[in-house]
């Protein structure tokens, strides 16, 4: 395949064939900052009439947002009728680019694939570099949604008949992504609701206890989780009609009786047998780990091939096809997420445990799985299954050796227990799926219980009816903060700077400011506290050098949007972001001024501080 063409060349055809404006979407944002770099000793210029009808717009922009006036990219806008729109920009310069856009100024803009979503932003041609996306620091396959999403921007209303959508050659791209992209169906929407501690203490101020599971049950969430409920229902009544031929014998419940007996027949000594310990999370995963069962692992995810116990030591152990084509053995402890999807998998007694046909399925499957699978509820006894002492003191006990029926137990077992078992193991998932988030808000509730914040009876303490209104991330720590009066005395800058670590959910490396004592000690004692709040809520990350450059924003009020930028290496427009979040967790403290009279006043400070600058052209 031949190189990528060239970002000017690229401009230059589109023109020629009457192709602009364009959005050509690139891999990263580094990828568009480069590409605007390569017009800075382009020979191609706009005609004095368009350069100047896009200087007047853009004094129309500036006079509203002051902020860009001396944004880097501007000459090149100008002179070429080109820009780049990515998350390292600031709003209102993104704010600008878009407007240009609609008002016809501008050729081609680089942008990434945020851009095709959630942004009025049509074009008539959109040009696809990639078939994947940088996400975190991993590359992945665009998604059905994404490439038709990016694909959707074709075509103006008004202005265009058609849209085009135009694949540039690249060493790097997999045009079969793109093709399923084009051709395939959307993946399925699934819902990202939470049940989290503040919205618990809201729902129990508004409703009495016993209307909540009612008020959940008419959610989304669980509108999906009782669509993949009726879909194992389904599956319920297959196996039901298959078991119907292996009806009641001499026993009402032979299967069981059968492998009652057939255990005491194989049981050896007491003094051979060996105790198995498990985690209650590891047993009940086990009984799902089923040849077909996707599920993720602390590496990846895989499709389970089979699954056994370690000789000698009996622990729980899977065989799993990996996207590599690798079939690995694994112990069940490695497997973090059973998801909800099966496929068919013809078993076989010999490496690699499934026959040929459906080694070569799997691995195609795994490879076409979407970068989301809806995770498959658990639910975990508290009270461990007693193992009985013995199962028989005797072969005595049962009728088995003379009963009639027990050639015909002997040979349908093996079948009739597998369908039992997938017919509990269905069994389970459904009670799982159908009351999950009912019981999630249940734990929540203890939680909130344990520390105080409802009484045993489920009504909302004096310190539950402040706590409700902390409405943002990571509330549990935040109020258990002001709760050990973490942030007694503490000024309006070290109190930003600690609201911002919390915030902060970006490990991107960087150059920062140099962290203050005080700042430095107070964020100790955070990271003791999140820690042993751990089992409760995932802790923030908590960096003392993000913490740091919201801290000298509010401690020098003299300090200009440019000087902090210059204090670090990240990008404007992430800076915006950090500080833009941070207002919202100091404007959520801002509402304690009953309660908290001093703590509320430092928030209030540190709030007129950070809205100065760029912080005050958008609301």
């Amino acid at each position: 395949m031949p190189p990528s063409i060239h970002p000017v060349d690229l401009v230059a055809a589109l023109r020629q064939k009457h192709l602009t404006p364009a959005i050509v979407f690139l891999t990263s944002r580094r990828a568009c900052d480069e590409a605007m770099d390569s017009f800075d000793h382009a020979d191609v210029v706009l005609p004095p009439a368009r350069q100047d009808q896009i200087a007047a717009a853009l004094e129309r922009v500036i006079a509203q947002f002051p902020s860009i006036a001396e944004h880097p990219l501007i000459d090149t806008v100008k002179r070429i009728g080109v820009a780049a729109h990515h998350a390292g920009h600031l709003p209102s310069w993104k704010i600008a680019v878009e407007e240009l856009m609609r008002q016809g100024c501008l050729d081609a803009v680089f942008a990434t694939t945020t851009l095709a979503a959630g942004v009025d932003f049509p074009a008539r041609t959109v040009v696809i570099t990639q078939s994947s996306i940088r996400k975190s620091r991993d590359f992945t396959d665009l998604t059905i949604g994404e490439v038709q999403q990016i694909a959707g921007r074709a075509g103006r209303r008004g202005k265009d008949q058609v849209g085009f959508a135009i694949i540039t050659p690249s060493p790097y791209i997999d045009l079969g992504v793109l093709t399923k992209g084009l051709t395939g169906h959307p993946e399925a929407i699934d819902s990202q609701f939470t049940i989290t501690y503040p919205m618990v203490l809201n729902l129990l101020k508004a409703h009495p206890h016993e209307q909540i599971q009612a008020i959940l049950a008419k959610s989304f969430a669980q509108f999906q989780l009782n669509q993949r409920a009726e879909l194992l229902e389904r599956k319920l009544d297959d196996i039901h009609a298959q078991l119907e031929p292996y009806g009641p014998r001499v026993c009402t419940d032979w299967i069981t009786q059968w492998q009652t007996f057939d255990q005491a027949r194989r049981q050896k000594s007491p003094r051979h047998q060996i105790r198995r310990e498990e985690a209650p999370e590891v047993s009940a995963r086990f009984h799902f780990l089923t040849p077909g069962r996707v599920v993720g692992l602390t590496r990846g995810r895989g499709i389970v091939l089979r699954q056994y116990r370690s000789k000698g030591q009996k622990n729980p152990m899977v065989t799993v096809l990996r996207p590599d084509g690798a079939v690995t053995e694994c112990p069940a402890t490695t497997v973090t997420d059973v998801f909800d999807r099966v496929f068919d998998c013809e078993e076989t007694s010999t490496y690699p445990w499934c026959t040929a046909e459906s080694f070569d399925a799997l691995s195609h499957q795994l490879t076409e799985l979407p970068g989301r699978l809806p995770v498959l509820p658990i639910l975990v006894s508290k009270d461990a299954e007693p193992l009985p002492d013995a199962i028989v003191q005797s072969l005595g006990d049962f009728p088995c050796p003379t009963c009639p029926s027990r050639p015909a137990c002997q040979k349908d077992f093996a079948l009739a227990s597998r369908l039992r078992q997938e017919q509990q193991r269905h069994m389970k998932s459904i009670q799982a799926l159908r009351t999950s988030l009912w019981h999630r808000f249940q734990e929540r509730v203890e939680v909130l219980q344990q520390f105080g914040y409802l009484t045993p009876h489920g009504q909302l303490t004096a310190e539950g009816e402040w706590a409700r209104l902390i409405r943002i991330d990571h509330s549990l720590l935040i109020t258990e903060l002001i709760r050990a009066e973490a942030f007694s005395g503490a000024d309006p800058a070290v109190l930003t700077g600690v609201m911002a670590s919390i915030a902060h959910d970006d490990d991107r490396p960087g150059a920062f400011p140099r962290i203050s004592t005080g700042l430095s000690s107070l964020l100790g004692q955070v990271r003791k506290l999140a820690e042993s709040l751990s089992p409760y809520e995932d802790p923030p990350l908590l960096r003392g050098d993000v913490a740091a450059l919201a801290e000298r924003w509010i401690a020098e009020p003299a300090l200009t949007w440019i000087g902090l930028c210059r204090l670090t290496t990240m990008a404007e427009g992430d800076i915006y972001r950090l500080l833009a979040r941070t207002l919202e967790f100091l404007s959520q403290i801002h509402t304690l001024k009953a309660t908290h009279p001093s703590l509320a006043e430092s928030a209030a400070k540190a709030i007129a501080l950070i809205r100065r600058g760029v912080l005050e052209e958008l609301p």
